[in-house]
């Protein structure tokens, strides 16, 4: 099963992968070993929808939820549209769950927001985030699209482009802001209000200050936050146990796609068919070991 470009992996409870397909605009199923299963196209819980999904996850019931630019969409364990999500508004790419609860995230909007659905009576609820010190860096630093939240069963994290660390939806106190090395905190927003001088701001802001990407659910116990190139150490890991962090260096050509039950797994190259022609791209599986300890090290 070729794939016309991944852009969001998702990992089931029974070790299922679910794969967003950009180009042709549907989610495809693989079991463990890489065995394609099913595809689904979007076009069936909406046929007015011609976007490509932005990502795509996998509830703890089996079935999955699907964002487009134009709508989010519950699907069912065997493929079949569930419902289209009207009472969401589109373009939420990322979200987690927690305790029958989905949490979508957007923090372009005015004021930045968290919108609730819930799976069992499908009520909507919203919760505003914390005000942005920068909010210019945080509308136009996105981040990696799908991977701005992260649920787990203590609480749910979010991401702002200028925090050094996850953020708690609810905060009961003055969270911890963990800190790699070689972190640069920022210091001012973006001026440009054109797109002209847009793209060299960009490149001037990440020289100077360090960005975070995204916000990954490690495991249970430990949150992942990634960062922009350069910087000495450009992946962040907080025990949420012991309030203590370590860093690792990836390299920066490595595309972090997923983590989850304590691997990280990242886009490889290209696989080649025996008939010499270019399959899909390989997912690469690492192992970050020990959590607790002040040096991190990796393993594949």
């Amino acid at each position: 099963m070729l794939i016309g470009g991944t852009n969001f992996v998702d990992l089931s409870d029974q070790e299922e992968f679910l794969v967003t397909d950009e180009i042709t605009r549907a989610l495809h199923i693989f079991t463990a070993s890489g065995r394609h299963v099913r595809t689904i196209e979007i076009a069936r819980c909406n046929p007015e929808d011609g976007e490509g999904p932005l990502s795509a996850r996998f509830l703890r019931n089996g079935s999955m939820i699907a964002t487009t630019p134009r709508g989010v969409y519950a699907i069912n364990a065997d493929g079949s549209c569930k419902q289209r999500l009207l009472e969401l508004p589109p373009n939420r790419p990322s979200f987690c769950e927690r305790q029958d609860t989905i949490y979508f995230m957007n923090h372009r909007t005015r004021p930045p927001q968290v919108h609730t659905y819930s799976l069992e009576s499908g009520t909507v609820g919203n919760y505003d985030l914390r005000k942005a010190k920068f909010p210019r860096s945080t509308a136009i630093k996105r981040g990696y699209t799908g991977r701005q939240i992260a649920c787990f069963e203590r609480g749910v994290f979010y991401r702002y482009a200028e925090s050094s660390d996850g953020e708690p939806l609810w905060p009961t106190s003055d969270p911890v802001m963990h800190q790699p090395i070689g972190y640069r905190p920022p210091e001012r927003d973006f001026r440009s209000r054109g797109t002209n001088n847009l793209t060299s701001e960009t490149l001037e802001l990440t020289r100077e200050f360090t960005y975070s990407n995204g916000i990954f659910e490690l495991d249970e116990n430990h949150r992942m936050v990634t960062f922009g190139y350069p910087i000495k150490v450009n992946v962040n890991i907080v025990n949420m146990d012991t309030e203590t962090s370590v860093g690792t260096t990836k390299d920066p050509s490595m595309f972090i796609m997923l983590a989850g039950n304590g691997l990280i797994y990242t886009l490889g190259d290209y696989q080649q068919l025996p008939s010499g022609e270019r399959g899909n791209r390989v997912l690469e599986i690492w192992q970050i070991h020990p959590f607790e300890s002040s040096h991190s090290e990796t393993t594949r």
